[in-house]
């Protein structure tokens, strides 16, 4: 009862070179496989990679626009009007309201005739002064543009703030 094996040395040497055979068009096989997996799958990703940058750009466009809106609406509660550098006159308390929004979102295209203020002249003490702005968003990345099917966003901000009991 031994063990009886069978085959000589050179026979063994076929067999290893069968498997490393086998292996190698495995392996080729693997490379191509995940050449295909990435190449589909490179489109998703470049669609939500670019998805990202433009949701942050919208989003961080709205924020800088409502954080101006509400400092203008704080500054039409106090009563206060800027002064003209040039003459040294005060400027009107609407014209104030509207440059106060306007030093902070300029770089964004935004101009005096897109805010509005109800009253239009920013009220009187006690008075409940509304400031708004209304902006279009211009998605930046074509791509993007076909994804959500349109190259404008509209949107509005408002804020409502009742005037202190300032004095004339």
């Amino acid at each position: 009862m031994g063990i009886e094996t069978t085959g000589t040395a050179s026979g063994s040497g076929d067999a290893v070179r069968d498997v490393r055979d086998r292996s190698a068009g495995l392996l080729r096989s693997l490379r191509g496989q995940g050449l295909v997996e990435f190449v589909l799958a490179l489109p998703v990703f470049v669609i939500l990679f670019f998805g990202i940058y433009e949701f942050s750009r919208y989003y961080s466009t709205r924020l800088w626009i409502r954080n101006a809106v509400a400092e203008g609406a704080r500054f039409a509660a106090t009563g206060n009007e800027l002064i003209d550098e040039e003459t040294g006159d005060p400027l009107g308390r609407s014209v104030s309201i509207r440059n106060t929004i306007l030093s902070k979102v300029s770089r964004f295209g935004v101009t005096g005739g897109d805010i509005t203020l109800d009253p239009a002249d920013g009220g009187g003490p006690e008075d409940v002064v509304t400031v708004s702005l209304e902006y279009e968003y211009e998605v930046a990345i074509p791509l993007i543009e076909r994804v959500i099917g349109r190259d404008v966003l509209e949107f509005s901000i408002a804020t409502s703030m009742r005037n202190e009991p300032f004095f004339d």
